[in-house]
This record gives structure tokens, C-alpha cells and sequence, in this order.
């Protein structure tokens, strides 16, 4: 079964440290984007990890190899780092060998983006540009890339050795930002290293910890 990592999606760390304290018994890991980690991010980071929260922070760094290479050096112990795959074979090299304790995960092409906007932007569609992506992450030893739920299997076919960190899972089609979704009982062909992140729709829920063990169930069943 996959590993389950929950966006913490404010900038608020009150209300970061309520989620993590609620849901760290169900999450495996938390994830920390950057208007969360800007400012005093960093220390809250490193208290959360003192605390034994394992952290996937989320940065989508993106700019030439030596800048992202120092900016890698000086994070905090967090186990993953997200870097942009359109960044290149080098940027993705240069982030990888700056810290060899910390796995680096391209990612392929943002869920916000549809079908129309990949082939405007890119002038691929989103099944074929992940996997080009994809491999460009692999030939950089990238841990992993970060990629749909209607593209990550293609991936896992191709680049077996690869891990995949799924976004926008929803149990329920809604209408937000995330216009390439999937829902969770077509993700159980996941491995154990491989990551589905769950954000509003757990943290925003009524009953947090039900939808997020709702979510487990479906993967697991």
C-alpha cells in the first residue's frame, strides 16, 4: 500500500500544527508547500521534525543548476523536495547530488493544467510529456516524479524503477484547481514507497480523520 501524505494547505502554522496533531496518527507524512514554509517555515520544519513528523516539502524549485543546488544544501533534514522536471536533466543532477540524504522528486505536469493547456503550453499531450518527463527525471537518479493519477501508470511501465507520488486524489469529482483528478480505488496498484497526497478534501472535511481512513480503505480493499 502506498504511503498517504497530507497537504497542509494554509499559511497559517496554527493551523498546521492543529492538522498534523489531528491526523498524525493516519498520515504518513505531511506536506509543506512553499507559502507554508516562507517566512518562519524553516524553524516550524525543523520542530516538526524534531517531533518525529516526517515531511515532504514541496518547493517545485525551478532555476539553474547552482541555484537550486545551494538552495537544496541548505534545507532542513526533510526525507523529499520537489523540483520541476522542466528544469532539466543538469538542474534535476545538480539537486540530487547536493544532498544525498534527501530524495528528489521531479514534477511531470501540474494537475491544474487540462488537457488543452498541456498542448498550448507544451505542445504534447499530458500521457506523452510525463513519460519524456519522466525519463529525463530517471537518467537525473531522481527518486521519483510527481505526476498524475491518469498518467502514473504509464509511468510506472516505462520507468520501473521510479517512484510516484500521486496528487489530486478525490473520493468526488469537485470543481477546484486540480483539473486532472483521480479517485483513490484506482490508485491501489501503488507500492510501498510510492505516495498519494490528499489535501482539502481531508483537511477540510468535517470529520478529518474519517475521510482520510475512508481514503486508506479504498487504496487497501
Amino acid at each position: 500500500m502506498a504511503q498517504i501524505c497530507v497537504a497542509l494547505n494554509t499559511d497559517s502554522w496554527e493551523e498546521a500544527r492543529a492538522l498534523v496533531e489531528k491526523l498524525r496518527e493516519e498520515a504518513d507524512l505531511f506536506k509543506v508547500g512553499l507559502p507554508l514554509y516562507s517566512g518562519k517555515g524553516r524553524d516550524e520544519v525543523v520542530a516538526l521534525l524534531r517531533d518525529g513528523v516526517r515531511i515532504f516539502l514541496d518547493l517545485k524549485l525551478h532555476d539553474i543548476p547552482s541555484v537550486v543546488a545551494t538552495t537544496v544544501r541548505d534545507l532542513p533534514e526533510v526525507e523529499y523536495v520537489t523540483v520541476h522536471a522542466t528544469g532539466g536533466k543538469k538542474m534535476m543532477e545538480a539537486a540530487v547530488e547536493a544532498r544525498p540524504d534527501i530524495r528528489v522528486v521531479a514534477v511531470t505536469l501540474l494537475t491544474s493544467l487540462d488537457v488543452s493547456e498541456a498542448r498550448e503550453i507544451y505542445r504534447k499531450f499530458p500521457r506523452k510529456l510525463a513519460i519524456q518527463l519522466s525519463r529525463m527525471a530517471s537518467d537525473a537518479r531522481a527518486w521519483g516524479v510527481v505526476v498524475s493519477g491518469l498518467e502514473a501508470r504509464a509511468v510506472r511501465k516505462y520507468f520501473k524503477m521510479l517512484n510516484v507520488v500521486v496528487p489530486g486524489v478525490r473520493l468526488r469529482r469537485k470543481k477546484d484547481d486540480h483539473a486532472r483528478t483521480v479517485p483513490p480505488e484506482r490508485l491501489k496498484w501503488l507500492q510501498e514507497d510510492d505516495i498519494l497526497i490528499v489535501g482539502r478534501e481531508v483537511t477540510e472535511a468535517k470529520d478529518p480523520v474519517a475521510t482520510l481512513r475512508k481514503i486508506r480503505d479504498a487504496i487497501t480493499r
